[in-house]
């Protein structure tokens, strides 16, 4: 479905019913990715999913945008379905999208749902993310695809599983390069640290044990910084849990839904 919000048209996938659970993705996919978790959390509302600006079939502005941005989009969106307020979930990414929404929005939250993420990439992010941003302009997507896959998945998860690693292997590929790029920048700008305490809604943190993205100091530091905040690391998964392992990531999440 198309949502005309912000100036731009955004792509997007509802399904289910009951509270609305927003659910945004990481750099460079799209919403189809949660289609592994989207069984486990429609047990628990109408699953909104989406494609970021520059991503999937949504529209495609090159430059100019940031993260809090995309938490404005995700706002305009809900709105356009006739909702005011949310459970709020992303991805990478998507909980950094997630992060600035409730920054941003403290008292339009029924929960944040926040996998493998982070306030702020640290004091190098603009030079490194700059430099990401540089060699998909100029190399394109393919060596992005062999950074990432021992970053995002555990060795043995490719065999194991290579319907999903294709899914996610051919929406890297169809990305604008550009585009692609706008985002990385979008993210080494990014600094939610001193929003953090404004944030009082009940909040789910999860992170792989292994995940070099996003590492577990990283999670620990939202955990400590979000007053009403509960961890999980989950043992031997890296940086996209909720594709590598949905049955258990959708149990912790259908075990914090259930509590709110």
């Amino acid at each position: 479905m198309k949502a005309q919000v912000n100036g731009l048209t955004l792509d997007y996938e509802i399904t289910g019913s009951g509270r609305l659970i927003a659910f945004g993705h990481s750099l460079g996919m799209s919403g189809k990715i949660f289609e592994p978790i989207r069984p486990a959390l429609e047990n628990h509302g109408r699953v909104l999913t989406w494609d970021a600006r520059g991503h999937g079939n949504s529209e495609k502005p090159a430059t100019g945008w940031t993260v809090e941005d995309l938490a404005a989009d995700l706002r305009a969106l809900i709105e356009h379905l006739g909702e005011d307020r949310a459970v709020v979930a992303g991805l990478s990414m998507g909980g950094n999208t997630a992060i600035a929404y409730a920054v941003a929005y403290p008292d339009k939250l029924d929960g944040l749902i926040l996998a493998d993420t982070t306030a702020w990439y640290g004091e190098d992010a603009p030079e490194a993310w700059e430099k990401r941003a540089h060699n998909a302009e100029t190399k394109g997507m393919e060596p992005v695809i062999s950074f990432n896959m021992s970053r995002w998945f555990s060795d043995s998860f490719p065999d194991e599983h290579p319907d999903r690693v294709e899914m996610v292997v051919g929406t890297l590929l169809a990305n604008d390069t550009s585009c692609y790029a706008a985002a990385g920048r979008a993210l080494g700008q990014f600094d939610a640290r001193e929003g953090l305490s404004r944030i009082d809604c009940p909040t789910l943190i999860l992170v792989g044990s292994e995940d070099p993205a996003t590492p577990p100091a990283m999670a620990e530091y939202l955990h400590q910084n979000i007053a009403n905040s509960e961890l999980h690391v989950l043992p031997g998964l890296r940086h996209m849990t909720p594709v590598e392992a949905p049955d258990r990531v959708g149990e912790l999440m259908g075990d914090f839904l259930e509590k709110l």
